[in-house]
Order: C-alpha cells, then sequence, then structure tokens
C-alpha cells in the first residue's frame, strides 16, 4: 500500500506550508482575504459576507491566473483549516495575445474583469436583449449587499486606478495571516520562500503594497525597519485613498488619512533580515 505524498514543503511550529490547489483552497482563501482586508486584519464591512467570495476572487483571482506557481498556502496541522495565504509575481510583463502588458497593469484589469464578472457592470449592457438577463441577475445581487457596499462597487470601479501606486519592474507580493495566528513567523516564512526562487541584477529588488494608517503600520513603522544599519524599505509612490468615508475611518481607528503605498526593498537585504529573524525565533 502506497501513502500519499507529503504536500508540505515546510512545517512549523504546528503549521504546514504548501502549494495553493485551486479547487480546494480558493473559497477558503477568498473568505480570509475578505475577513482580513481592512487594515488591522479586522472583518471587512463594506462588502457583508455574503459578497465574501466575489471579493476575495477580485484581488486573488489574478495570481491565480497568472502566477499560481507563487502562490502558497499555510494549514493549521491539527485542524487542517487553512490560516494563510501568500500571492506573488514576478512582475514581468504578461503576453496577452500578440502583445506584452506591464504586470501592474494586466494584474488591475483582470481584476476588473472579475469583479464585472461577480456583480456586474452597471452600464447599458443591463438593458441589451442578449446580456440582459445575466446583468440583471448579477444586479439585484449587488443590490442586495445594501447600499454601501454598492457605494464601494462605484468606487473601485472609477478610482480605483488612480488610487494605486506605480511599482517597478520586480517581484510584488502581499499576503495574509488570520488573526489568533499572528506573530509565529508565519508571513516571514512565506515571503523568504517566495524571495529564494529569484536570483540575478533582474531581480535585484521586490515590492509590496500595503495599506498605511493610524491603528496599524504607519509609513514610520517600515522607515524604521532595518538590517545591520541600512533601511530596509523605501517609499517608491504612495497615493491617498477615498475608499472610506470620514465615519467608517473614525469608528474603526484608521485616522485621517488612508494610504495605499508602494514599498521597495533591496531583495538580498530583505532575504537576510528574514532569514536572522527566523534563526533567532
Amino acid at each position: 500500500m502506497t501513502t500519499a505524498p507529503d504536500p508540505y514543503f515546510l512545517k512549523l511550529n504546528g503549521y504546514g506550508f504548501r502549494p495553493y490547489q485551486h479547487s480546494k483552497d480558493e473559497i477558503p482563501v477568498c473568505k480570509l482575504c475578505w475577513r482580513n482586508a481592512l487594515p488591522g486584519g479586522r472583518p471587512f464591512p463594506l462588502i457583508p459576507e455574503a459578497g465574501s467570495v466575489s471579493f476575495g476572487r477580485i484581488v486573488t483571482g489574478p495570481y491565480a491566473e497568472y502566477a499560481s506557481h507563487y502562490f502558497y498556502v499555510v494549514d493549521e496541522l491539527t485542524s487542517g483549516r487553512l490560516i494563510a495565504y501568500f500571492t506573488g509575481a514576478d512582475g514581468q510583463a504578461v503576453k496577452a495575445g500578440k502583445r506584452e502588458v506591464p504586470w501592474m497593469q494586466w494584474r488591475d484589469k483582470t481584476a476588473s474583469h472579475i469583479a464585472e464578472k461577480e456583480f456586474g457592470e452597471i452600464s447599458l449592457k443591463l438593458y441589451l436583449p442578449v446580456n440582459g438577463y445575466l446583468e440583471g441577475q448579477k444586479f439585484l445581487y449587488t443590490l442586495s449587499l445594501g447600499t454601501r457596499a454598492l457605494q464601494f462597487l462605484l468606487h473601485a470601479k472609477f478610482n480605483n486606478a488612480r488610487e494605486m501606486p506605480e511599482a517597478p519592474v520586480c517581484p510584488e507580493f502581499h499576503f495574509h495571516v488570520a488573526d489568533g495566528h499572528r506573530g509565529q513567523g508565519i508571513g516571514g516564512r512565506l515571503i523568504e520562500h517566495f524571495l529564494q526562487q529569484f536570483s540575478g541584477k533582474r531581480y535585484k529588488l521586490v515590492c509590496a503594497q500595503v495599506t498605511l494608517c493610524d491603528g496599524y503600520k504607519t509609513l514610520a513603522y517600515y522607515r524604521n525597519m532595518s538590517y545591520r544599519g541600512k533601511k530596509l524599505w523605501t517609499v517608491y509612490d504612495k497615493r491617498e485613498t477615498a475608499m472610506y468615508m470620514a465615519t467608517e475611518k473614525k469608528a474603526w481607528g484608521l485616522g485621517p488619512t488612508v494610504e495605499n503605498a508602494s514599498l521597495v526593498a533591496n531583495r538580498k537585504r530583505l532575504l537576510a533580515f528574514l532569514g536572522s529573524r527566523s534563526r533567532s525565533a
């Protein structure tokens, strides 16, 4: 009798790290994405739980489609529950037909297409005979999520491009770790595993897109991170987002300003920093 191969490339402190499997992991990843999307890892109220999977697909779908080999998840070994995910891309242009599209542009365009597929497109399509029924069903689904959800989707559709910071051509990533499992070195090990797959002058830099606000990680948090006297992160670009109303920012402790930022680090220095933390843990 043969035993099934071990799916994990790393086991650490009761957690198993393995490659993402779309058929198995899409739903729990999307729900984790929704639960941790608000800065600070609190439930994301603008899209209620009914739309959590749709929201998660918008965020993680482009990575699953283009760079699934850089998509990882982490299970709690005792329960088998998925408690973290990591998505990344090499940052190189994506082939789209006969032309190449910059990664960030392709990612944002693909996310927009996924949003239209999940929530419908608020346009004349709603009234066309061929598309009317399907778009109408999507529109009713979107309306069922509530007025604020509809406002959020409209804002994302028309303002997202202006509010997303530019980034250099280099490996880029984001990840989420479920509340209650942070501070265990999970995020650092995921980043380390990702960065170890790149080498050479082509991959000298690495980019992380983060949200900066009060009550979470401010810009000072990243600026104060260093390794052997040298700063880890520098700001490549940052832009304020009008996604949240003043009353929401106050209620959730986000402060008066919420910004999206592209932070850039030297890949080798970041790897050395993560390695030193792993050894001391």
